[in-house]
């Protein structure tokens, strides 16, 4: 029967596989079709949008009719037909939808097990070869008529033809295969081996030898659990998506370019009993998987975006590794610029809970390492959400909900997913006052439902588990030392409030310091009479003039400090009227906490 469940709203995830150029994880898997017994091989036809499939404990090659419809809404269930009947132990189906064929495998009839052809109209079916010995995963190739083929039993890949159906050993020492993926150009295939320790081989098809083993589970940290069929993530052939049963009932993906890479596609959900079957192809198509009881879709993300995004207006990728903020140099024409800033103030930390959701989680913790000790941010703050009901922005708190320092993350009842869209400022994840100077590294943590530690998941991602933050909430020095008077036979020292006589020129002995190297500018300002005023020429400086390609942070300015021209001579400043005259040193450092400069 086909039935249908609730399932997860996907309008933030990509609905689609991708190109699988970087790391991808399933969404929660959306029911197909349930009440099947045992399901394995299943085969798409994206031409008529069928999905094709048998199970092992019914004799049954079924077709279900696929429509978005059906795959996306929970009232509306996918018909299915039964295309042809009378299989003993079926294992897999392959298409030649050209010609109207399917090809199925049976374990046990006739003698160790046969392949067959159906006539998709008609559901007739032919016996093509027997004997092949619990054949498995079946692969066709179509423009020279024959098909590839493992048997369990006897640890043999053969070639068959699907005309006269002579069969041809290629390699014949494999333990107990289940799994063949076979590449475009027929060179090389891929099997699943179950016998301990359970393996992926690959074998030179022309030669009829094996290459080597791709992955081993318990060889460089690899788990690989009874390892079923295979299929292609997409036409480049560069992975496979592989069906592993109990007790690990995932799916997960073998990258093949390069140092192969076995990673948990499934991490964190809920998968159906025994993954067997895997139905996917080229790029933008979900894949669809047979299990015990059920088939169900898996969409996908695409895990290429960061861990941590934003500190305010400072995307986490304009952040040094030794904590400075620089957008001037890493994002040009960025409305937001700054450079070689330390952070400081009370600062807003945005995380990427899209992705954290799918790993798994529904909480997480931020960790902080200062001077080599560890502690976890721990703050409560209000955040708008947008109300549905009364259509308006309301204040909602944000507190630790778990050991006093591990958040929930925001989701929605209704889909258990989070929506950006709901909440000003999206993706708001800690609001720190960060307190004493020095360099800190947050790192994310993040727990699941039983607030199980699921950390090491983020290892998926492409992106660094890691921000470092230079903090400098020191305020700088900022002093007239003295003013002087240019006069005969010495320069007089006026002092505040003074009354003056004699010349109209002076000049200044200034401190605008930084202890800590942070000094972003400084200059000097007269003002008098009606809302006069100039910045006086000589006395100012700037950040800009001084950063060292090298060591680009530290400018400290000036301590006791009287500007010379180029001929060594004090600068002076001419008063502008015989009247009171005020002076204003300012100077600000480049401390930012991420929308503006707070010292």
């Amino acid at each position: 029967m086909t039935a249908r469940a609730n399932r997860t709203n996907f309008a933030l995830w990509a609905s689609a596989l991708l190109a699988f150029s970087s790391i991808v994880i399933a969404a929660p898997p959306i029911p197909i079709t349930t009440g099947i017994s045992a399901g394995v091989g299943t085969e798409l036809d994206e031409t008529n949008n069928h999905l094709y499939y048998v199970q092992y404990n019914a004799p049954e090659l079924k077709r279900i009719v696929l429509t978005p419809e059906c795959e996306n809404d929970t009232a509306v269930s996918c018909a299915e037909q039964v295309i042809s009947t009378g299989f003993t132990h079926a294992e897999d189906v392959a298409l030649d939808i050209d010609h109207g064929l399917a090809y199925v495998t049976t374990r046990d009839n006739p003698g160790t097990g046969g392949l067959w052809k159906v006539d998709i109209a008609t559901g007739t079916k032919t016996l093509v070869t027997f004997n092949l010995w619990a054949p498995q995963q079946l692969v066709l190739d179509l423009t020279g008529n024959q098909g590839y083929v493992v048997g369990y039993d006897d640890g043999r890949l053969r070639r068959v033809d699907l005309i006269t159906g002579a069969k041809t050993p290629i390699f014949t020492a494999l333990q107990h295969p289940v799994g063949l993926a076979v590449t475009n150009d027929l060179a090389t295939a891929y099997v699943t081996e179950q016998q301990a320790p359970a393996r992926v081989s690959k074998i030179d098809l022309t030669l009829g030898i094996k290459i080597g083993d791709v992955v081993t589970n318990g060889i460089d940290g690899v788990s690989l659990v009874a390892p079923f069929f295979l299929e292609w993530t997409d036409s480049s052939q560069n992975s496979l998506f592989v069906a592993e049963r109990e007790p690990a009932n995932r799916v997960s993906r073998l990258d093949l370019v390069g140092t192969p890479d076995l990673y948990d596609v499934t991490v964190g959900l809920t998968m159906p009993f025994r993954p067997t079957g895997l139905a996917a192809k080229g790029v933008g198509t979900p894949l669809f998987v047979t299990a015990e009881s059920e088939i169900v879709k898996l969409e996908f993300l695409e895990l290429s975006g960061p861990i941590f995004m934003a500190v305010g207006h400072v995307p986490s990728s304009s952040i040094s590794t030794d904590g400075y903020a620089d957008t001037v140099s890493t994002l040009p024409g960025y409305f937001y610029r700054v450079r070689h800033s330390p952070f400081g103030g009370t600062m807003n930390i945005f995380g990427n809970f899209t992705q954290f959701l799918a790993l798994g989680a529904k909480y997480y913790a931020i960790k902080m390492t200062k001077g080599g000790v560890d502690s976890h941010l721990s703050q409560t703050w209000r955040v708008s959400r947008w109300d549905t009901t009364e259509m308006k922005y309301k204040a909602v708190t944000i507190a630790p909900a778990v050991n006093g320092y591990m958040y929930e993350i925001p989701v929605e009842a209704s889909d258990n997913q989070y929506h950006p869209e709901l909440w000003w400022y999206p993706f708001w994840m800690m609001r720190w006052p960060s307190g004493e100077d020095g360099t800190v590294t947050l790192s994310m943590e993040i727990y699941d439902s039983s607030v199980n530690n699921i950390t090491s998941s983020l290892s998926a991602l492409a992106a660094p588990n890691s921000l470092t933050l230079h903090i400098d909430n020191t305020p700088h020095t900022v002093k007239i030392n003295k003013i002087m008077q240019v006069s005969t036979p010495h320069d007089i020292e006026i002092k505040p409030c003074d009354i003056t006589s004699g010349t109209n020129q002076y000049y200044f002995e200034i401190t605008a310091y930084d202890a800590n190297q942070h000094l972003r500018n400084y200059w000097l300002e007269a003002l008098w009479g009606d809302n006069k005023h100039e910045t006086i020429v000589g006395y100012s400086d700037n950040y800009e003039n001084h950063i060292d390609p090298v060591a680009p942070h530290p400018w400290s300015g000036v301590i006791n400090f009287v500007p010379t021209d180029s001929m060594g001579d004090k600068i002076t400043w001419a008063a502008k009227c015989d009247c009171a005259h005020t002076f204003y040193l300012r100077a600000k450092k480049r401390t930012i906490n991420g929308y503006h400069y707070t010292l």
